[in-house]
């Protein structure tokens, strides 16, 4: 199989979960009503082939302690070809969350489980040679920092500062979605353009969080519902477009660098 590719889809009630791959946040999400159903690609959490760890972790919504009786989240990753248009190969691993019952409250689900993949590639770990972002001093004032500059690269509108900064994540998503130059340049000319397009007001969450992955070599900001801390708007029609990034730390370079 030249073109592999792997895909988690899930179901969630009134939960705020987290799927991580190989320690990478692949999705966070904070669903107070209802339900959703959806499914999310995780190639680019996968660096290569071998055994790949897929872990979740489920807590109430935010502003609550328990999880309701309708509570439930599920998961299944299943395996695609794309080398020929999209099709499904088979179902790999799979984890339902307990049933929730008035007289057993219950705050917290976890599940962690392992899977032996195929992938046609090798991903740019630069992180893996960069410093533990723990141990490194006011870290998350210099990780704002590094979001205020990269906002401030956008609003000015250096994009070819932009592109160079952010062409180590880009050469990753390319190779993990098979994408060829052509699609991977289109891909990147269509956010500068987004950016052209009067998304020039910035903003950083104040109540953001650090949010740490790789075992503690990369790191990124996060709003309490998940979504990216860093976002545009654009006043007329009213829009919003937000900027998922993640750093690890250049040990030849001394400095922050997205990944």
């Amino acid at each position: 199989m030249k073109k592999p590719y792997y895909i988690i889809k899930f179901s969630a009630v009134e939960c705020r979960f987290e799927i991580r791959v190989n320690d990478h946040p692949v999705l966070t999400m904070n669903v107070e009503n209802g339900q959703i159903s959806s499914q999310i690609p995780i190639n680019h959490a996968i660096s290569e082939s071998g055994m790949t760890e897929i872990s979740v972790s489920i807590v109430p919504v935010i502003g609550s302690t328990q999880f309701s009786n309708d509570t439930k989240f599920e998961y299944t990753c299943n395996l695609y070809t794309i080398e020929s248009g999209f099709k499904f190969v088979e179902a790999y691993e799979r984890y339902q969350s307990p049933k929730v019952h008035d007289n057993q409250p219950l705050s917290f689900f976890a599940n962690t489980q392992n899977l032996d993949v195929t992938v046609n590639y090798k991903l740019n770990t630069l992180w893996e040679q960069g410093n533990d972002l723990k141990d490194i001093e006011d870290f998350e004032i210099k990780l704002r920092s590094a979001y205020i500059e990269i906002a401030n690269t956008i609003k000015n509108k250096q994009f070819k500062v932009f592109e160079d900064r952010i062409k180590n994540r880009e050469q990753n998503i390319a190779t993990s979605m098979y994408l060829s130059s052509v699609d991977s340049n289109a891909r990147i000319r269509g956010l500068i353009q987004d950016f052209e397009n009067g998304f020039d007001i910035v903003n950083l969450a104040e109540d953001s969080i650090i949010i740490y992955a790789a075992d503690g070599k990369k790191a990124s900001l996060k709003r309490p519902t998940g979504e990216p801390a860093l976002s545009f708007e654009k006043a007329e029609p009213k829009e919003f477009l937000m900027l998922d990034l993640e750093f690890y730390f250049n040990k030849d370079t001394g400095r922050l660098e997205i990944i």
